[in-house]
């Protein structure tokens, strides 16, 4: 079967989802691909509409930045007193050279439900607005670059510069924003789906259906399908909610839907 019927069999018969199981694992993970990019829309739209916010306040945050290069993976100013903090309603920056504020500290900044970034002594710290399903990720969304990755360590006034004022700029920022959402979205997604077939295959056992967990696991992924599709659209209108609250419990319903009485090995 098509992955196109499967779509339509999610909304109008889910017994057809059982031909998913027959599906390659290549089709599956693409396919979770898909769903990451549908539950990552609401948080997308929301990146949207701060873009160019960030643009003007990253233009003035480089007018308070001295001048800084990153050295044996470490980030390095001539004087020893250059940190500061710049807060705006939609971003608060902190640049710290002298380890001034713990990690920790910067995540409590996320409480505002505003994008937070920290240029720290031995690292990046990227936290984006806790949005529908990212409130489901551990750490309040944080994404932590070392310098030692090949990105970071090339970070300077000058480079920053170029990425604030250039005309691509806020192009650029959406496309950060965008598949740091969507990576984030997709590990999230993931781990719901296998612990999702984990119990679903022990009903399964029970009701005496000789499906194997990979088998299990390809079914709860189409049938997550309709879920996802509804948790985004939700999301536009309670951003609180996310596939967590919402995807599992519809999700499962689905899946037990789709399930005969029984089948033999």
């Amino acid at each position: 079967m098509r992955t196109f019927d499967l779509i339509k069999a999610s909304f109008k018969q889910p017994t057809l989802l059982l031909e998913g199981r027959n599906k390659k694992g290549f089709h599956i993970f693409l396919y979770l691909l898909l769903l990451a990019v549908i539950l990552s829309l609401p948080v997308i739209y929301q990146a949207t509409l701060i873009t160019k916010t960030i643009q003007d306040d990253g233009k003035k945050i480089i007018q308070k930045l001295p001048e800084f290069s990153i050295e044996d993976n470490t980030l390095v100013t001539k004087k020893k007193n250059d940190g500061f903090i710049y807060q705006t309603n939609s971003l608060i920056f902190t640049f710290d050279p002298n380890d001034k504020r713990t990690k920790e500290e910067i995540e409590t900044d996320a409480a505002s439900n505003v994008l937070v970034v920290g240029l720290l002594k031995k690292e990046i710290i990227m936290i984006l607005p806790r949005v529908g399903t990212t409130t489901d990720i551990m750490e309040d969304n944080v994404l932590t670059i070392p310098y030692s990755m090949p990105q970071a360590n090339i970070l300077s006034k000058n480079v920053l510069e170029q990425l604030f004022a250039s005309n691509t700029s806020r192009s650029m920022w959406f496309s950060i924003m965008f598949f740091v959402t969507w990576f984030m979205v997709f590990f999230n997604l993931l781990m719901d789906i296998v612990i999702l077939s984990f119990f679903a295959n022990i009903f399964t056992k029970f009701r005496l259906i000789g499906f194997k967990y990979k088998d299990v696991f390809k079914i709860v992924v189409y049938s997550a399908t309709l879920p996802s599709i509804l948790t985004a659209i939700l999301q536009f209108v309670w951003p609180s909610i996310s596939f967590g609250s919402v995807g599992v419990a519809l999700t499962l319903l689905i899946y037990f839907n789709a399930l005969p009485k029984r089948i033999k090995k």
